[in-house]
């Protein structure tokens, strides 16, 4: 059983993952046209847990929110079971969502469209904050 200690640490990260997750979602929509795009028709609910902590991330119809509860029925559903252990392994490498998978530090379950959609939004937000990157760095091949 879980200290108390240990149980408030797990809610701070998974909050923190969810809310982190939501204001980079948010951030590149104001200025993505590919990410406004792929949101404008998608409708969905994301429900990340740990023990009987959770938060929702919901997509609805181009707008992104996030709030504290767990529903019966989210379209998809992360749980995790070492939070700690997510955070040090996206820390080292946010891409290796699959090892997460194999150690037993997530579990997850839903309709893998919601899982594959989800990977499709974070990547919009990636190719979006590289190619900030490569437009203000002073290494950048276009400013050569």
């Amino acid at each position: 059983m879980k200290r108390a200690r240990e149980k408030i640490l797990d809610a701070v990260i998974l909050h923190g993952v969810v809310i982190g997750s939501w204001l980079v979602l948010r951030l590149v929509k104001r200025r993505s046209r590919r990410l406004q795009k792929a949101l404008e028709n998608f409708r969905a609910i994301y429900q990340f847990r740990t023990g009987a902590t959770g938060r929702l991330l919901i997509f609805s119809d181009g707008r992104i929110t996030t709030r504290r509860g767990i529903v019966p029925e989210p379209d998809y559903e992360i749980d995790l079971i070492d939070p700690l252990g997510v955070l040090k392994r996206l820390a080292k490498n946010p891409d290796d969502v699959i090892k997460l998978l194999m150690e037993n530090k997530i579990d997850q379950r839903g309709n893998n469209f919601y899982l594959f959609k989800f990977g499709y939004l974070l990547g919009l937000c990636q190719r979006w904050f590289q190619e900030l990157w490569e437009r203000i760095s002073p290494h950048s091949d276009k400013n050569l």
